[in-house]
């Protein structure tokens, strides 16, 4: 898979071809045909190897933090100063978003993306409000605002690149999200 983010990231999907893919492994394309019938089937394996690229950009981290509140931190600041997407070449990302609009398996797997990402959310924000003795939070609900907002920060970013104005954005929203998770004790 590897070889596979790779080409992507240089040439596109658009130019992410077996044969080129198998040039960079140093394989035949019908070797990689046995392991996917179609460049589709590669892209759905695609999805979840960029899942693991971005869980390895916070969780190498997050083994080090013993209290619930420091992970939760960590992975909040990671993600609004752009640690962990950037773990993964945007034309992979996005290319690989663009068909999951028109092939509902690759949609399926950017779903379950998503769902690994909200469980492990909601998996840090109870943690937390077991630590901090806090109730009538609704993780499941915080976990949606999470990420909607890191995304539609990092699309902007992609779009705009880096500015005082979306870091100034980033940083209000990360205290208002910290006086919502600390207000409810």
């Amino acid at each position: 898979m590897e070889s596979c983010y790779q080409v992507v990231a240089e040439r596109g999907l658009e130019g992410a071809t077996l044969k080129r893919i198998g040039k960079e492994m140093g394989v035949s394309p019908s070797l990689l045909m046995h392991y996917f019938a179609s460049k589709e089937d590669m892209i759905l394996a695609l999805v979840d190897f960029m899942v693991q690229k971005m869980d390895k950009a916070f969780l190498q981290s997050a083994r080090k933090t013993m209290r619930a509140r420091e992970r939760l931190a960590l992975y909040i600041d990671k993600n609004l100063n752009f640690e962990i997407p950037q773990s993964v070449e945007d034309k992979v990302f996005y290319g690989s978003f663009y068909l999951a609009l028109s092939d509902e398996r690759i949609r399926e797997s950017f779903r379950r993306m998503y769902d690994h990402d909200r469980k492990m959310i909601v998996d840090l924000i109870k943690d937390y409000m077991q630590e901090e003795g806090i109730q009538n939070l609704n993780p499941e609900l915080l976990a949606i605002q999470l990420i909607s907002n890191i995304e539609g920060f990092y699309m902007y970013r992609v779009v705009y690149g880096d500015s005082p104005d979306l870091d100034q954005a980033a940083e209000s929203f990360k205290q208002n999200l910290w006086k919502t998770l600390e207000g409810q004790k």
